[in-house]
């Protein structure tokens, strides 16, 4: 009985305590403020939920806060054809005539300003070089 209890004992005083800073940092690693089961990309801290998001950029550093039913990079709210992947702001698809604003400047032509590809509600959102950009 006695074994039992120092055991019991042993095992009750051997928990380790940890701050919650020490907490944070093993469960975040790249120290952007989102623990490992929110965060997409635990190894890039510019890429985290709701983050700053340069469209086109071929990164979803929001980690898919907004919608893009076609995964073109661009968020639905800002896509002329949300289930056309080759139709989004700027797309090099345009064809002149072709009855389809694949570039989404509200014209069929190819578009001849610059492409706006800042997130709208960050102005400081980072190019990020996740790959190939749409």
């Amino acid at each position: 009985m006695r074994r039992i209890i120092a055991l019991v004992l042993i095992a009750l005083t051997s928990c380790v305590y940890v701050t919650k800073d020490e907490y944070d940092s093993y469960w975040d690693a790249d120290g952007d403020g989102w623990p490992l089961d929110q965060d997409c990309d635990d190894t890039n801290p510019d890429v985290y939920p709701y983050a700053p998001d340069l469209r086109g950029d071929g990164c979803d550093a929001d980690c898919g806060a907004e919608l893009d039913t076609d995964g073109d990079d661009w968020p639905d709210v800002s896509d002329c054809l949300p289930e056309d992947p080759d139709a989004y702001p700027c797309s090099p698809v345009e064809v002149d005539g072709d009855g389809i604003d694949h570039d989404c400047d509200g014209e069929d032509s190819v578009r001849t300003d610059v492409c706006p590809r800042r997130d709208p509600d960050f102005d400081d959102a980072p190019n990020l070089d996740c790959g190939e950009g749409a």
